[in-house]
């Protein structure tokens, strides 16, 4: 420590503070001396601790003043204060003994042992004054906080024993800790930070009853869905909604950052897994990247992604200007840069401007996430979503193709898999033409597959939420109909590391975790938003044309595994083309004229679709010769033209 440093430290003692440690010091001493010698021969050392007395108290001031014992409130004193005053205590015990050795001969000196008590008798003496203060605190504090809150905390860990223990400290928080529940059974019935385990999670209901629980609030990070799921619907009959921390161990937060109220996108939290995207960087950095919809919910978080890999160029294609100002300005503002951001205002079916673009800045590497996506307007506006969803990706290959572009990675949906509707049937077809223009040029050029991500633009979440806010009812189709469902990072993550281990022509799937019920989506958004279905009552309104009760991601069930653990791959886009080079011909010449067809308005169109549809799978069996695009268009024909 430097004499600048020690004479700041020396200003921060208190005098309150000094005066205690030197009562403290003197008594020790003396203390030690006395149970030394005996009670006889103490009368002939009272001189010689008098004596020694002002060495002994300056060194052992100046020692903890260096260790910064002062720069310390009592009442927070913790574990870590502690050690440094025993360290402090240590060392000018060294010194004072070390200074012995330089006394006269014949000068009277204390036995070495009296310094050895005295050094645990005043270790054990200012630490117990300062110990005492913190009890005193806590004590005042805990009878502040039993009017507050009764409160349970969930995970009796780390995170949980902080929480407690800023409650109980902080009356300002206004919440009593009643006490803990926690699923490890080794922890049941013990006591942490002054609190009881008081049981699991399968008790809470009775738990909550019992102690007349008024707040839950759960201490584990990354919690799984499926476990908030189960605490929402088991604190729902008593009018809680629990609470996840955010930030327990941060004691310059206040009570709104501590914590927060659970979110939807908790309830459909999977486990984390550890994601390495140094690969995805060797694919990007320094090249040229092109993603198509950058301004969708998809397409931006690939552009935030790709940015932070470090591209030579990120070339932004969106025919929305709104849309593309956003995520161009974001961009830019996250670069110094700017020269690396080129936003492209162009409408993939704008065929003409497309090529003057790719030949412009030749993109290297292409994620093709445009599309038209929403399920019912796809349904009603059949034609131009063909040409904007099939014409947009034919024309985008065939540049690409003629460029040289090295990967091309389209983002398909699961809707792809039996389609029922025109949606998903446009994305089969384009997953076609990805693999045929693959198996013809060799190149990485590959498909990625998954369901619905949480928090998309137009997506069912932000609807539930509209019709709660309105006093309902909230709309569902089916009770038992049910959807896949992935936070927007984290599919983005797993698309980009798809695009590294594909084969070209391979489709790739992502594992979505288990289905969830929209109606259980429903019902925990009602709970949520502080409702109850009394209130907001659920409707069923029957599938809409296009829709399917459960969604697929394979199509055979015979996906091969990856190195990663949550991307399959379905060889060969899962068609015929590979073993029949014909195929790939057939499969253009009927895209040509579903695309002519679509141009002109003609039902034509839908037939055609179909067509390509139904005769592209491997697994052609007998159950699947039969689907095709249920659209309402097909349905409503009586017959298909000539």
């Amino acid at each position: 420590m430097t004499p600048k440093q020690f004479w700041v430290q020396l200003q921060k003692i208190s005098p309150k503070h000094l005066a205690v440690d030197l009562v403290i010091i003197l008594a020790s001493l003396f203390t030690a001396g006395y149970l030394r010698v005996g009670p006889t021969d103490f009368r002939l050392y009272v001189g010689i601790l008098q004596a020694y007395l002002p060495v002994i108290v300056l060194v052992r001031l100046a020692c903890m003043t260096a260790f910064g014992c002062y720069s310390v409130m009592w009442r927070y004193i913790s574990t870590i204060d502690a050690s440094r005053l025993a360290k402090a205590i240590s060392l000018s015990t060294a010194i004072i003994i070390a200074i012995t050795f330089f006394l006269p001969p014949d000068m009277l000196r204390l036995p070495r042992s009296v310094y050895v008590i005295d050094a645990l008798l005043v270790t054990i003496g200012l630490m117990g004054a300062r110990l005492y203060r913190r009890l005193l605190y806590e004590g005042r504090a805990n009878r502040e906080t039993k009017d507050g809150k009764r409160t349970l905390i969930y995970g009796a860990g780390e995170n949980g024993r902080l929480l407690a223990h800023r409650f109980k400290s902080d009356s300002s928080l206004d919440t009593n800790v009643v006490g803990f529940i926690d699923d490890d059974e080794k922890k049941a019935d013990l006591i942490i930070q002054g609190f009881p385990v008081l049981g699991n999670r399968t008790a809470l209901a009775h738990i909550i009853e019992k102690f007349n629980i008024s707040q839950l609030i759960v201490a584990i990070p990354d919690m799984p869905g499926e476990v908030l799921r189960e605490l929402v619907m088991a604190t729902r009959p008593f009018n809680i909604k629990p609470r996840v921390v955010t930030c327990a161990t941060d004691t310059a937060k206040s009570v709104v950052e501590i914590y927060r109220e659970v979110e939807l996108s908790d309830l459909l939290n999977r486990p984390k897994r550890s994601m390495d995207l140094s690969p995805v960087r060797n694919l990007v950095r320094g090249k040229r990247v092109l993603v198509t919809g950058a301004g969708g919910s998809i397409g931006s978080e690939l552009a935030r992604q790709i940015m932070a890999l470090e591209p030579g160029r990120l070339l932004l294609l969106d025919h929305s200007e709104y849309n593309l100002y956003e995520i161009d300005k974001e961009l830019r503002l996250s670069t110094h840069d700017t020269q690396r951001v080129v936003p492209l205002m162009i409408d993939l079916k704008d065929h003409l401007s497309l090529r003057t673009a790719m030949l412009e800045f030749a993109p290297e590497v292409i994620f093709h996430a445009a599309a038209y996506k929403h399920v019912h307007l796809v349904e009603a506006n059949p034609h131009s979503s063909i040409l904007n969803n099939v014409g947009g990706t034919k024309a985008l290959l065939d540049l690409s193709r003629e460029i040289g572009v090295e990967t091309f990675l389209m983002v398909s949906t699961d809707k792809a898999v039996n389609p029922a509707g025109v949606m998903g049937a446009t994305k089969r077809v384009c997953e076609l033409l990805v693999t045929a223009m693959a198996l013809e040029t060799g190149r990485r050029y590959c498909s990625t597959r998954f369901g619905n991500v949480l928090g998309s633009s137009g997506s069912l979440i932000p609807l539930l939420k509209s019709q709660i806010q309105n006093g309902g009812p909230v709309t569902v189709t089916h009770p038992d109909m049910t959807r896949f469902f992935m936070l927007i990072p984290e599919a983005v993550s797993l698309v980009l590391t798809a695009a590294t281990i594909a084969r070209p022509g391979d489709i790739n799937v992502l594992r979505m975790g288990e289905p969830v019920k929209i109606l259980d989506i429903a019902r925990s958004l009602i709970s949520l938003m502080g409702k109850t279905e009394d209130e907001i009552p659920v409707v069923f309104t029957g599938l809409r044309p296009g829709e399917k009760m459960f969604e697929e991601l394979y199509i055979r069930g015979d996906e091969l595994k990856t190195e990663h653990p949550d991307i399959l791959t379905l060889t060969n886009g899962d068609s015929t083309m590979a073993e029949d080079a014909s195929e790939i011909l057939r499969v253009r010449r009927l895209v040509d004229e579903m695309l002519d067809a679509a141009e002109a308005g003609s039902k034509e169109a839908l037939f055609k679709l179909n067509d390509l549809v139904k005769s592209n799978y491997v697994a052609a069996a007998d159950e699947h010769k039969d689907m095709g695009v249920l659209s309402y268009f097909v349905r409503t024909s009586s017959q298909q033209p000539h």
